[in-house]
């Protein structure tokens, strides 16, 4: 049986990839947001972009490969400077679990993942929803470089 791919590791081993690791965080996050009336945190969205390969001064080649995430808030819209800080700290919770789970993985010993991340940019939208009334949805945005060898 042949090896899976470097990125198909890094993205979704169950023990050491990014997905089951922010599936877990996620979870974690929509269970204390249970109290919370007419709020929703929707799946996830990943999406693979930009990929250049370099090969220049490396034993093996290396990939950077643009990993999107997209994440969803549904609520109401009476509760818009809520759900803007909630939409926040859930960004920057994603950001410390994909770092916190980055570092982890640069540090094991036959690792794919040749450098951490280290930088993570992104964006918040909000927007009124038509249907139901007075319901909003806030979209966060975060893009990040995994590095990580090419795979023979």
């Amino acid at each position: 049986m042949t090896q899976p791919s470097n990125i198909r590791q890094l993205l979704t081993d169950a023990k050491l990839g990014l997905l089951p690791y922010l599936d877990n965080r996620l979870n974690e996050i929509a269970n204390s947001w249970q109290q919370l009336e007419n709020l929703h945190l929707e799946p996830y969205d990943i999406e693979l972009g930009e990929c250049n390969t370099i090969a220049a001064n490396e034993p093996r080649p290396l990939i950077t490969q643009s990993v999107s995430l997209k994440c969803f808030i549904t609520g109401s819209s009476k509760d818009k400077l809520e759900l803007l800080l909630l939409a926040s700290e859930l960004q920057n919770s994603l950001d410390a679990t994909i770092f916190e789970w980055s570092n982890r993985e640069w540090y094991q010993f036959e690792k794919p993942l040749r450098r951490p991340v280290t930088q993570i940019i992104g964006r918040l939208d909000y927007e009124l929803q038509e249907k139901p009334a007075h319901s909003c949805r806030l979209g966060i945005y975060r893009e990040f470089d995994l590095i990580y060898t090419i795979s023979f």
